[in-house]
Formats: C-alpha cells, sequence, structure tokens
C-alpha cells in the first residue's frame, strides 16, 4: 500500500470493501453514461478524479484502448490499493495513483479528458475551485471535463444515509455549472442521468497556449 504523503481538508472515503458492497453496483450503473458524455474516445488520455475503488478509470481503460491512457487518483491509499487489485484481477492497463483534487501530481497539458463523480460534494470549504484549477492546469487546451454529481433528492437522501454509514458530512452543493464556469471553462452544459439522479456537467478547457 502506497504511503500517504496526501494532505487535504477533504472528506476522504477509506472503506473500500464497504463501498464496493453497498454502492457499487449502483455506481457502475453510470460509467457508459460518463464516459459517453465526456466524449471518451480510442487514444485519450483521460483521469479520473476521486475514483475510490478504481471502477470509473477501468472502464475508461477499456474504452481508450492500448494507444490511450487511463488513470484513477483518490486521496485514500485503501481506496486505491482496492483499485489496483481489481485492475490486476482483470488484467487491466488503468493506473492508479494517491493523490488530492486539488494538488494533482501530473505536468501542465496532461489529459484530454477529465472525469470525476460523486466527488464533489467531498471537496469542502474552497477546495472545489482550487480542483477546478488543477484540472484547467492538466487539461490540454480545448480539453473535456465531466463533473457527475447528485442532483435529485431521492440521491441526496441515498447519499445521506451514505455519510451516516461511512461516517462523513458533506456540505451543501454550490450549483455545478456556475462553479464551472467561475473557474474559466468555457462551453458549459448540463444534463441528467440515471433517471434524474446526477447531475452531469460537460465543459471544455479554453484554446489557449500553455504557458
Amino acid at each position: 500500500m502506497d504511503q500517504n504523503p496526501t494532505k487535504t481538508t477533504g472528506i476522504v472515503l477509506h472503506r473500500g470493501r464497504l463501498y464496493d458492497l453497498f454502492f457499487g453496483p449502483f455506481v457502475r450503473l453510470s460509467d457508459t453514461a460518463v464516459l459517453d458524455l465526456a466524449e471518451v474516445s480510442a487514444g485519450d488520455r483521460v483521469l479520473d478524479i476521486g475514483t475510490g475503488p478504481g471502477y470509473l478509470a477501468l472502464a475508461a481503460s477499456r474504452r481508450v484502448g492500448p494507444k490511450g491512457l487511463a488513470v484513477g487518483i483518490d486521496a485514500s491509499p485503501e481506496m486505491i490499493e482496492r483499485a489496483r487489485e481489481r485492475a490486476m484481477r482483470r488484467r487491466s492497463s488503468a493506473e492508479y495513483r494517491v493523490a488530492a483534487a486539488e494538488s494533482l501530481p501530473f505536468d501542465d497539458g496532461t489529459f484530454d479528458v477529465v472525469v470525476n463523480r460523486l466527488v464533489f460534494h467531498h471537496l469542502v470549504g474552497d477546495l472545489k475551485e482550487l480542483a477546478l484549477g488543477e484540472i484547467g492546469r492538466v487539461l490540454k487546451p480545448g480539453g473535456r471535463l465531466l463533473i457527475a454529481d447528485m442532483s435529485s433528492r431521492a440521491a441526496r437522501g441515498g447519499h445521506h444515509l451514505a455519510a451516516h454509514i461511512l461516517g462523513t458530512h458533506p456540505e451543501a452543493e454550490r450549483h455545478l455549472e456556475e462553479l464551472v464556469a467561475d473557474a474559466g471553462f468555457i462551453k458549459v452544459r448540463s444534463s441528467r442521468l440515471m433517471h434524474g439522479l446526477l447531475e452531469a456537467v460537460f465543459a471544455r478547457n479554453p484554446e489557449r497556449n500553455l504557458a
């Protein structure tokens, strides 16, 4: 297991086995829809922020193929260890690293696509703005961002139950479209996934030369 040097004030989930058991089957239902909305295709370089047990990065690795790259990061070493074990069992090329959303260990312009699902409500205080700044940095000019988070009352109710089980306390959410637009992303649009349980916000990094 990684020795985690990551310092974050965000909410970090550590109980990977419990997450797999209670929430994994539901969460994985949106893998295809999230990747479709993010326009992930063969050869893309994809970063999954807050990968947890690694589901979305694993699905992305199958889609991008041998010429692409799928990397999942999470601030929890336990989650990353579980994700690596899953990838090894499935002989996947997905890569996993311990890292926080507000301090991404990648060079500028590394990725074509950044995705995250059910993560932003765990970024408390100013971490959402910091994470969006980091996402803009590691995305290529014109790169795509897809954030999927809870939208409906039923989803929030379910999450409150999950928070009780897992011992976490996420804060109230600002509107995702507003957050993303304020961070400088363009062509921001939203849609609903899983019969309205999730809101998905798609945006592009501005076309600009990297400094």
